[in-house]
């Protein structure tokens, strides 16, 4: 009896130090044991990403929130009649990579074979082109018809209220659709490695875009992949006038997203220049990447979508602004967002206190987003502006002309702005209709 009691204590000891050996290493001890799919690296916050498995036929919607990633649903899909990788128009393949949704259609633009909603993707992306493969118009779109197993042309087709669900999810040129024949798994080790290796290399190519030479900007290229640098010696110019011991022009990414699929890993990020207290959004940067002889190396450089070249940001960063300047442009900049259902970018106008009719910044941007939802197009824009300033805040009044494809108007907007950290954002807003 005293021996089993001793076995006891003993097992519970031993169970009591492992805890405490596991407590120790933290996080990063749990995610190097965690099995995930080898295709997402790296999630930012808060964003989503579709994949999409050949061989079951399944639809998975991954989230990252709270540092995990998980399966937030899945649904049956129907991919191409043909199995195989898609290579040309016609051969009624479903392609296989990374891709990212452009655009989105409601059903009253759709013929019945792509049921309530449908998403075309961007293939074929730079690698489909660089390998010779061809074909458009892949989306992932509903039916009306019954769902089977591969039984469309080469698009993703799925349940009405399946593509209905995972709509809520999808963020314009920002969420990855990854297809694969079967999902592969890797451990957390292997994907931190990777992760830490590919940042690092993100980090020296900015460094080299800030200070370096034309040769240090082109050693993370590929001598296989000639980037355009048509822009770089107005670039070298812009940076010699800029760059002061109290100043200079700053390249940041945001919200990286990693992925990889068949050797190739592509990086999506928010592409900043800053100066000073001024920052420009230039666009959602996509990197294509290769692991030779453990030396990463981009093969392929475009924009998902641009907004502003770096020369031409450059110059309206560098370029003295008055405040009532400055404050207009930012306004300029929101209506430019909300005409371009831009919501992200729209949000990022409103200061974290905002409150007008009734509703904090959450619920306004909520209400906002469905108004984007709702109609096909939305213009706005300003005249007459009045800019009435303080110290850290001003009140602004313009002339707003409002159109969508359900409503028109035109009236008087006041705003009230404050200067958090060099930008002017929206705490109050109301309207007037004339």
């Amino acid at each position: 009896m005293g021996k089993k009691i001793f076995s006891n204590r003993l097992n519970f000891l031993l169970l009591v130090v492992v805890v405490q050996i596991f407590l120790s290493f933290g996080s990063t001890a749990f995610s190097a044991m965690h099995i995930s799919p080898s295709s997402i690296i790296k999630l930012p916050e808060n964003e989503n990403v579709i994949l999409v498995e050949k061989k079951t036929q399944t639809l998975f919607l991954y989230i990252f929130k709270d540092k995990t990633l998980f399966v937030q649903f899945q649904a049956p899909c129907s991919t191409g009649e043909a199995s195989g990788i898609k290579q040309e128009a016609g051969d009624k393949k479903t392609p296989e990579g990374i891709y990212f949704l452009y655009d989105e259609y409601e059903d009253k633009y759709l013929s019945p074979i792509y049921g309530t909603k449908a998403f075309p993707t961007d293939y074929p992306n730079f690698i489909d082109k660089k390998a010779g493969k061809n074909g458009s118009a892949i989306w992932i779109h509903g039916t009306n018809k019954k769902l089977k197993p591969m039984d469309s042309n080469g698009c993703i087709a799925m349940e009405n209220h399946s593509i209905l669900k995972l709509s809520d999810y999808v963020s314009l040129h920002s969420t990855p659709v990854i297809i694969v024949d079967e999902i592969d798994k890797i451990d957390g080790e292997t994907l931190i490695k990777q992760e830490k290796n590919i940042s690092l290399l993100l980090n020296q190519w900015i460094k080299a875009i800030e200070n370096g030479s034309y040769h240090d900007y082109l050693s993370f290229y590929s001598s296989e992949y000639l980037p355009d640098i048509t822009w770089w010696e107005q670039w070298l110019e812009i940076r010699k006038t800029a760059n002061k011991p109290d100043s200079s022009l700053r390249v940041k990414r945001d919200r990286t997203g990693i992925y990889y699929h068949n050797h190739v890993f592509v990086v999506l990020f928010d592409y900043f220049l800053v100066f000073e207290n001024k920052k420009i959004l230039l666009g959602k940067r996509e990197l294509f990447l290769e692991n030779k002889n453990s030396n990463y190396q981009i093969i392929g450089d475009t924009f998902q979508k641009i907004k502003v070249p770096l020369v031409a940001a450059a110059k309206t960063l560098i370029k003295p602004t008055s405040k009532k300047e400055s404050v207009i442009e930012s306004i300029n900049q929101w209506l430019a967002a909300w005409s371009a259902k831009d919501m992200d970018k729209y949000a990022s106008f409103y200061a974290n206190n905002f409150y007008s009719d009734g509703m904090n910044k959450r619920k306004w941007v909520k209400k906002k987003r469905m108004i984007a939802k709702k109609y096909n197009f939305i213009n706005i824009s300003g005249s007459e502006f009045k800019v009435k300033k303080k110290d850290k805040t001003c009140e602004v009044t313009f002339f707003q002309k409002y159109e969508s494809s359900g409503y028109t108007a035109q009236g008087t907007k006041r705003l009230k702005l404050v200067n958090e950290g060099g930008l002017w954002k929206i705490y109050q807003e109301s309207w007037k209709k004339r």
